[in-house]
């Protein structure tokens, strides 16, 4: 089969994402963070966002991507395409070599078409790119014969990976699995450790870069992070993780229990199926590979959460995707010369893409739970930021919202109390008192989001003892107080 053949599953994948986000993609908080340092690396104001400061909790590759349409939905519906066709063809590239040419390309295009990889193309997230950047570290590291360039090759391939997503400390972790399983091979553990060292050094100094900027900027590595880990048992973050995988492959159409279910058998049938690859025959390097990316994948967001109690969901497993179509190809590959084996595997096939169809063409119906739904919360509220004195600083409980819909800059995050998942940390005491001093700063109070809590006096009543909130304005579903000191000789 001529390699071209691989365009057509590709251009297919690209489709369903113009198709998803015909009325445009969709967004989340912190797609909104990534436009807008997207707009501010565009408007050659450095790496920050939409409250004026560095951009440290999230990688920089996205938003450099994203740079060029600045906070253009068109030019970020573009990213995601050309990722996920990015994405499909080199999952072809992988599968080539492993399985007949006809399942290379199905596989492939199994990829591209899931209604998984199409949903995380289609809203302004970076798991998409992560997820291409994942599969050609892996190409490049799965040769036949790993050189010392290669090696450092891949090293700064995976570093790339670290700084789309720092959960791409997997992909590291990954990489450096292929480089040990390759040349273990050659029995000379002196050549085993110069390669791996290579790959190490390349991903270190492509990744150190961005840490010692985060270090000098904000004191911390990887920007400020939630302090105190998940309080419940560890059982129940394994279960998040194994829900999360199964909303991620089988869609989120599903009960909590049912995609715990899910997910666990999907994982299961990984171990599996990567136990018979790896006794057969035909067992290479790359399946090595591919199920040391399964376990770093569902791993790595585990030890996370025990850590900062970040968020686990299809997002966050979103990476699993890849090794659950190589090794169904790997497996179907083998079993497919059973003709009632070929007419089940072509059947299920035929379902899958329908799914991913079927997605891609009702996902604008979801856009009443995008971040740029401007109804979603007190919509009036927007209107009277708009109105407020240009040298006017806006707090709120609902920043990136604010930004995209008023351009307020800087917006701050304030009077609510810091929780996991949260991209930006809430002013602290002496922050609050200083924009307090300022005398033209207002705090817009969103009362339907999920941190308002009852208002600020109820979130942050150790605020209210330093800074009086003096009612300007109110309307449906949100509140605009003008902040001033208790004490204003403390100023």
């Amino acid at each position: 089969m001529p390699k071209w053949a691989i365009v057509v599953p590709s251009l297919l994948a690209a489709m369903l994402v113009f198709i998803a986000t015909r009325h445009d993609p969709l967004l989340s908080p912190d797609s909104i963070t990534y436009l807008s340092a997207a707009d501010h690396i565009r408007g050659g104001h450095g790496i920050t966002d939409f409250t004026l400061k560095p951009l440290s909790v999230f990688g920089p590759i996205y938003p450099l991507l994203l740079s060029p349409g600045g906070r253009s939905l068109v030019w970020a519906s573009i990213v995601g395409a050309t990722a996920i066709a990015a994405g499909t063809a080199l999952m072809w590239t992988l599968l080539r070599y492993r399985v007949r040419p006809i399942v290379a390309i199905g596989g492939a295009l199994a990829l591209g078409a899931s209604q998984g990889l199409v949903r995380i193309a289609s809203v302004v997230w970076s798991e998409a790119p992560y997820a291409a950047i994942s599969l050609v570290t892996i190409a490049v590291l799965s040769r036949k014969s790993i050189t010392t360039r290669t090696a450092v090759i891949g090293g700064l391939l995976a570093g790339i990976g670290f700084l789309t997503r720092y959960a791409g400390l997997g992909l590291i972790a990954t990489g450096a699995v292929i480089v040990i399983a390759s040349t273990w091979r050659e029995h000379d553990r002196v050549v085993t450790i110069k390669r791996t060292a290579a790959f190490a050094a390349g991903a270190i100094v492509i990744s150190s870069v961005w840490v010692i900027r985060n270090l000098v900027e904000t004191g911390q590595p990887l920007g400020p992070r939630f302090e105190g880990g998940a309080t419940e048992p560890v059982s129940t973050t394994i279960r998040l993780a194994f829900s999360g995988t199964g909303n991620i492959v089988l869609g989120d159409g599903w009960s909590a229990t049912a995609s715990a279910r899910l997910g666990t058998a999907i994982v299961v049938a990984i171990v599996i199926v990567a136990a018979l690859a790896l006794r057969g025959r035909k067992s290479t390097t790359l399946d090595i590979g591919m199920l040391a990316f399964a376990i770093t994948s569902f791993v790595v967001p585990i030890i996370a959460r025990r850590i900062t109690a970040n968020d686990i969901e299809l997002r966050v497993m979103s990476p699993m995707l890849i090794p659950v179509v190589y090794f169904a190809a790997v497996m179907f590959d083998r079993v497919c010369t059973v003709r009632i084996a070929a007419v089940a595997g072509a059947v299920l096939f035929g379902w899958w893409l329908y799914l991913g169809a079927a997605f891609a063409a009702r996902f604008p119906d979801l856009a009443p739970g995008s971040s740029g739904y401007k109804p979603q919360f007190s919509p009036q509220m927007y209107d009277v930021i708009d109105a407020l004195p240009a040298n006017a600083t806006v707090l709120t409980d609902n920043p990136q919202r604010v930004w995209w819909f008023t351009d307020r800059e800087p917006t701050l995050f304030a009077f609510t109390k810091p929780r996991p998942g949260n991209s930006h940390y809430p002013l602290d005491t002496a922050h609050t008192v200083a924009q307090a001093c300022s005398g033209h700063a207002y705090l817009a109070w969103f009362d339907g989001l999920a941190n308002a809590g009852g208002g600020p006096a109820e979130r942050r009543p150790d605020l209210l003892k330093l800074v009086d909130l003096q009612p300007q304005q109110s309307v449906p579903g949100g509140e605009l107080y003008l902040l001033a000191p208790h004490d204003p000789s403390k100023c």
